[in-house]
């Protein structure tokens, strides 16, 4: 079956690394739909990559009860593949929820998971890695054929900034931003600007919100 699915991204973090405010964020939580209302709601994921579990190896490799973990995060690290790592409900529990995907891999209790984690092998999370990452589960899990990816109320570069700069101005004071080349030169093709007029715009955009 050819479809459309529609995603929710959840954090201007991810806005701010594709539009070069900040590196690309490690992981995302996103939520997919077969409508642009969020009406019809197909799957909870969150993605995550390289730059994320370095950290959470750091934070996990001296805890005896998380070995099994480590170990598969370092074989991820060391690997090119997508993964997926799944999360389960106990029998026993008041609110159990099971994932209504056939496709998915039951646990020692016979149940499908409430969730699940797509591990993709990259540093950072920008908007091919959410498309591909959603082709993989549609195919893998969905049995969805999808002929096309919509972002759901995509934040745009103006928003973007002045998020950012209320974002610097609470926890960074005076805190001078630093704009990537990849951002200023993607504005000056878009909007035909020099890097002078870039400049200024992004400046204006961003301290008169401070």
């Amino acid at each position: 079956m050819t479809t459309t699915i529609y995603v929710k991204t959840s954090s201007y973090d991810f806005w701010w690394g594709v539009y070069g405010m900040e590196s690309l964020t490690g992981w995302e939580d996103i939520v997919l739909y077969r409508d642009n209302k969020q009406g019809n709601k197909l799957i909870t994921l969150c993605v995550c990559t390289k730059n994320y579990f370095r950290n959470v190896v750091e934070e996990l490799k001296d805890d005896p009860f998380e070995a099994d973990f480590v170990q598969k995060i370092q074989e991820f690290l060391v690997g090119d593949k997508i993964r997926y790592h799944y999360y389960y409900d106990r029998p026993e529990d008041k609110d159990l929820y099971e994932l209504p995907y056939e496709k998915l891999p039951r646990n020692e209790h016979g149940l499908y998971p409430r969730s699940l984690e797509v591990w993709y092998p990259s540093e950072g999370i920008d908007e091919a890695v959410i498309e591909a990452c959603i082709r993989g589960i549609s195919c893998e899990y969905l049995e969805l054929e999808t002929d096309h990816i919509s972002f759901i109320e995509p934040t745009d570069r103006g928003e973007a900034l002045q998020a950012y700069s209320e974002h610097i101005a609470r926890f960074g004071g005076d805190v001078k931003m630093v704009f990537t080349e990849e951002l200023i030169e993607s504005m000056m093709k878009q909007m035909s600007l020099t890097r002078e007029e870039v400049v200024n715009l992004l400046d204006r955009s961003v301290y008169s919100n401070q």
